[in-house]
Formats: structure tokens, sequence, C-alpha cells
């Protein structure tokens, strides 16, 4: 099994909702994010992007990635479609890493590549109920609904038991908040 391991970056001049609004940050959090999928073994590499017209910003910063339009009109539409794209692609399920997991550890990102050939889904979520990383061996259109926002853990394991589809639970990494991606971001630098 190889899954595409898809990074889903939205307009970055508006920021990363929920984290910046700088648009300074919100690129360093993408070339994070590029930096940490990159680290990743076994994967296919999807950069998926919106809107449309940012594919001459990301071609350059992509090398290694397939550079792909996102599909959808809102966040939480964009992220429920990256599974089904994943699978229109040719891979063999998905992991979706949004610009919120900048600060997770490779490592953490390797054991769901490796946990996702076994379980049918496995989920890092944040510490305050969002995701972090979620990956499917197949596209589940119902598990994963397709609203204007991305849902939060709380709604992926409730479906997950509704339609009895395995959800392999990972420790919660520490969400990446506004107070701290300064801090983050100095860091790496």
């Amino acid at each position: 099994m190889r899954p595409a391991l898809l990074l889903l970056a939205g307009d970055l001049d508006g920021g990363v909702p929920g984290i910046t609004e700088d648009p300074d940050e919100a690129d360093a959090l993408l070339d994070a994010g590029l930096a940490l999928a990159r680290a990743t073994g076994g994967v296919g590499r999807v950069l998926l992007f919106h809107p449309p017209e940012a594919e001459a910003a990301m071609t350059a910063r992509a090398l290694g990635f397939r550079l792909w339009p996102a599909d959808g009109e809102h966040a939480g539409t964009r992220w429920a479609n990256a599974f089904r794209q994943a699978g229109e692609l040719g891979y063999e399920g998905a992991i979706v890493v949004c610009l919120g997991a900048a600060d997770l550890a490779a490592a953490r990102l390797d054991e769901v590549v490796e946990l996702l050939a076994s379980n049918p889904a496995v989920l890092i979520p944040d510490d305050v109920g969002g995701v972090v990383v979620f990956g499917l061996q197949r596209h589940e259109p119902a598990l994963v609904p397709a609203t204007a926002d991305v849902p939060d853990a709380t709604i992926l394991q409730r479906r997950a038991r509704q339609l009895r589809i395995p959800l392999l639970e990972l420790e919660a990494h520490q969400a990446l908040t506004s107070d701290a991606v300064a801090g983050y971001l100095a860091g790496r630098g």
C-alpha cells in the first residue's frame, strides 16, 4: 500500500485559519509542512492548493510533490474531497496533513504511514479537539463530511463508530496556536 500524503495549502495571503493571520508566518508554516512531508517515506506526496490561481506561486516550492488543485469552495469541503482526489490520482489510501501540523515530529507521521497499512483509519487529534493528521485506507464519504468547516476529532470518532469503521486514535499532539506559532517559527530559523 502506497498512500498519498496530502498537504493542504489555502490562500496564504489570509494566513492559516485558527493559527495566524500573518502571511509571512503562513508562508513559513507551508515551508515547514513541505519539509515534514519530504521527510516521510513510503508515500506519494501531493500538495493540494487553493485557490487555483495559487498554482504559479506553489510550483517552485513543490519539488518532489504532485501539485494539484484542491476541489471545493470551503476548507471543510476541500479537506473531505482530498481523500477522493487521492484515489483519482491513483493512490491507495490517503493521509491528510494540514499546515497546523507543521511542528509534528517526522517520526509521528512515519508511524501513521506504517499503521495505516493495517488499520482502516488513523487519527492524530490535537489537544483541543481538532485534527492534526487523518489517514484512511480508502475514501469513506460518509465518514468525512463535506461541510464548510474541517470536521473536528469528535465528529470523526462518532461517525467512525456509527459506520463501524475501526479508527485507531494516536496520542494527541499539542495544538499549534496563534500564541505559539511565532516561537515555533523562531526556533526553526
